[in-house]
């Protein structure tokens, strides 16, 4: 019954799918032997629903827990430790569970998907559980060394890639883990992956935003995926590295982002071409708006705070509102510890934007903080011109003003930076 119920479940030449038939078999076949086989693929169905079937992941539960009680299965316990540590409507979570479950599954027959699925728990943490980066490392390694696991080689290489408490980066062996799955099995998060390692350059991994290009458009062609057209996007926009800008193109990824895959980062990314406008895309700013505020209810999104205010604060739309930017920033800057958003804050209260009271104080402790977090030029060169000046609760410093403006103007366009400097320069002299 079991087994004509799976062929029934998948259909194949000359055998018409039916799963409604299967699920009637899966629960006959249950009633009269316990069937393993049944419980496990009946709780598949249930858990996902589709074709007919209803989701019922409670009952998914019940089942998965019996194939485990009463025969001990280890695929059960994989997909009973996902359910749990996911949730599910009638599911709660339970981490620790799902912790328990898929350390059985690795001691009773060393299941890779529980290794990689306790692995990326442990990467993590949160929710109850210590964060233990090394567990992690030797989870992922042996799910790849005994298993050759896909999933595992891409996850051990983000972790390698971004470096954790305790364990240095290695971007060298993230490529190579990425290339692996690459060949293994044409993994598109590998594609994206290395990608964006390639995009971004790193200590032992030269630059290649050529091929970076190419990792990407086949990612997208081969597996749709959302996160490589929204990163293409932000590559064709800005061009250089032997990538013609084409904002075109970009426009058009970005709308099938948000099309195929509500991407936040691609709505944020139009709204931005919107609301300059570029060869070929047209200025819309009302839409650009619109699709800022979506970014922000769906997700959040720092960077769409901070566009939305600078639209508001330079009334491109029609209708300023400062006090609404301030607040959009002051959340950016709460909520993200977001530098842009750190920078323009401190720009609207030194400058008193629309209305917006002068808080020259406020603004030197955003601009110190933007260049503590990440030494940003920017705000190096803001807090200079506030030091050289003073202003209400900013005393002068002149010497300081020029170290920071040093710093600011590195690799920068000389001119106008460099007569500047010189009048710190003088000021800082004249006050020894």
């Amino acid at each position: 019954m079991a087994n004509l119920g799976v062929l029934l479940e998948k259909g194949a030449e000359g055998v018409e799918r039916n799963v409604g038939r299967a699920v009637e078999l899966y629960e006959r076949a249950i009633e009269k032997s316990h069937d393993c086989n049944a419980m496990f693929n009946l709780a598949y169905l249930l858990s996902e629903g589709g074709d007919g079937v209803a989701q019922n992941s409670a009952r998914a539960v019940e089942l998965y827990e019996d194939a485990i009680k009463e025969h001990d299965d280890v695929d059960a316990m994989v997909n009973l430790g996902c359910l749990l540590q996911t949730g599910a409507e009638g599911v709660e979570r339970n981490v620790s569970r799902a912790i328990e479950l898929y350390e059985r599954a690795i001691e009773r027959s060393h299941d890779c998907n529980a290794m990689s699925n306790l692995a990326s728990l442990l990467r993590d943490g949160g929710d109850g559980v210590a964060q233990n980066s090394a567990r992690a490392v030797e989870l992922y390694e042996d799910a790849i060394k005994e298993h050759d696991h896909v999933k595992a080689m891409v996850d051990l290489g983000v972790l390698l890639e971004e470096g954790a408490e305790g364990m240095e980066r290695n971007g060298s062996r993230a490529v190579e883990l990425y290339e692996r799955a690459i060949d293994r099995s044409g993994d598109v998060s590998a594609m994206y992956y290395l990608g964006l390692l390639l995009d971004d350059g790193a200590e032992g991994v030269e630059r290649n935003v050529v091929r970076a290009v190419g990792l990407f458009e086949r990612a997208i062609r081969e597996g749709h995926h959302g996160d490589a057209m929204c990163q293409l996007a932000f590559v064709m926009m800005n061009g250089g590295e032997g990538v013609l800008l084409d904002e075109v193109r970009a426009a058009k990824l970005f709308e099938r982002a948000i099309l195929e895959h509500s991407d936040v980062r691609a709505m944020t990314g139009l709204g931005l071409l919107l609301s300059l406008g570029a060869a070929g895309v047209e200025k819309n700013v009302i839409r650009a708006i619109e699709l800022y505020e979506r970014a922000i209810d769906e997700a959040q999104d720092a960077l769409a705070m901070v566009g939305l205010a600078l639209l508001l604060r330079d009334d491109r739309h029609g209708v300023p509102n400062a006090a609404r930017a301030v607040k959009l920033l002051e959340r950016a800057v709460e909520e993200h510890d977001y530098v842009q958003a750190m920078v323009h804050l401190g720009d609207m209260l030194v400058q008193g934007t629309g209305g917006v009271r002068t808080n020259a104080a406020r603004a030197a402790r955003l601009y110190e903080r933007a260049i503590e977090k990440c030494h940003d030029r920017d705000a190096m060169l803001k807090l200079a011109c506030l030091l050289r000046d003073g202003a209400d609760g900013v005393s002068r410093d002149a010497a300081r003003a020029a170290k920071l403006f040093q710093a600011g103007m590195n690799g920068r366009d000389g001119g106008e930076a460099m007569e500047i400097l010189g009048r710190l320069v003088q000021d800082a002299a004249g006050r020894r």
